[in-house]
């Protein structure tokens, strides 16, 4: 479990460093950061790639956490 956290925590930090270069690559082009399709073709995604036994409901629920929280890093 430690180890699959220690993944995880990885994979997260991971996965917002490319959220801040993206960040960068639209400010530079002047497109807007949010794009709500863009989101909904992620929890598609997410729904597609869930194997169980988790519920894709419950997959979503920590998906949209993230993406809260990605949104914040955003911002700042």
């Amino acid at each position: 479990i430690n180890q699959i956290d220690k993944e995880i925590v990885r994979k997260l930090n991971e996965r917002a460093a490319v959220v801040l270069a993206i960040k960068e690559l639209k400010s530079k082009a002047q497109i807007p950061l949010y794009d709500p399709r863009r989101e909904e073709e992620i929890f598609e995604n997410i729904s597609e790639a869930n194997e169980g036994p988790l519920f894709d409901d419950a997959v979503r629920e920590v998906y949209e956490r993230i993406l809260h929280t990605m949104k914040d890093l955003e911002q700042k």
